[in-house]
């Protein structure tokens, strides 16, 4: 009985939404690894927040929180041992509630170090309301031109296909930190993939399969899915 008890328990820490991760690659910049982090655990499900720190103390480890237990159990399960960035990942439950879900169910409190000084905080003076916008200024500003922006979004536009099936993905919503090795970790999950077209300063990506198929396989797959937690990817079949 103590021996089924430990397994599902594994040891003295009990299941918890919060997974400790190490032997994480130290080498790798912190917004990077959470990307890499985000797409391997992100398939198990919803991954609310990664706490990771390049700090000399903290490299090499990371806290990835779960919404529910069951799929931080099967993450770790799962991915024990699993070889991120060159090196495998040891993984177990956090031996704490992290803050994002004590938040959450109430239970929160500030953390102090030893002999700081705990002062109630400030409140702010409520910001006196802006006057509303001169009928002319209102005018004025709706005739002024469009940004630039509005013909990249054009520019963008011009690059989808217009419904039309297509062995060519178009990833668009990128985050800034996108790399073409995070991109290629995460679309070759699906069989025929080719390889990844990362456009520098714009976001988007051309990933290639083999055939319809399999592109509207991994189309299918990874709608929405999201990158970081701000951050959901947006699909469609690229012009041919």
């Amino acid at each position: 009985m103590k021996s089924i008890q430990g397994r599902a328990r594994y040891g003295d820490i009990p299941p918890n939404q919060t997974l400790y991760v190490n032997n994480l690659n130290e080498k790798i910049k912190i917004p990077e690894l959470k990307c890499c982090i985000q797409e391997v655990f992100g398939t198990y499900g919803e991954v609310i927040d990664i706490i990771a720190c390049g700090t000399l103390k903290k490299k090499g480890q990371a806290f990835v929180v779960f919404r529910d237990i069951s799929c931080a159990t099967n993450a770790m399960r799962a991915l024990q041992g699993f070889v991120l960035l060159d090196k495998p990942m040891k993984i177990a439950y956090s031996k704490t509630k992290s803050d994002v879900v004590a938040q959450e169910d109430g239970t929160f409190k500030p953390r102090y170090k030893f002999g700081q000084k705990i002062e109630e905080e400030p409140v702010k003076p409520k910001a006196p309301p802006r006057p509303k916008a001169e009928p002319k200024a209102k005018a004025k500003a709706e005739a002024a031109p469009k940004p630039a922006a509005d013909e990249e979004k054009k520019d963008e536009a011009d690059d989808k296909e217009d419904g039309q099936p297509s062995n060519v993905l178009f990833v668009e919503n990128l985050p800034n930190e996108a790399t073409d090795t995070m991109l290629s970790m995460l679309f070759r999950q699906y069989p025929g993939f080719q390889e990844v077209r990362l456009i520098p300063g714009r976001s988007v990506a051309f990933v290639d399969y083999e055939n319809l198929h399999q592109a509207g396989m991994a189309m299918q797959g990874l709608q929405g899915f999201a990158m970081t937690p701000e951050v959901r990817l947006s699909l469609s079949y690229a012009r041919k």
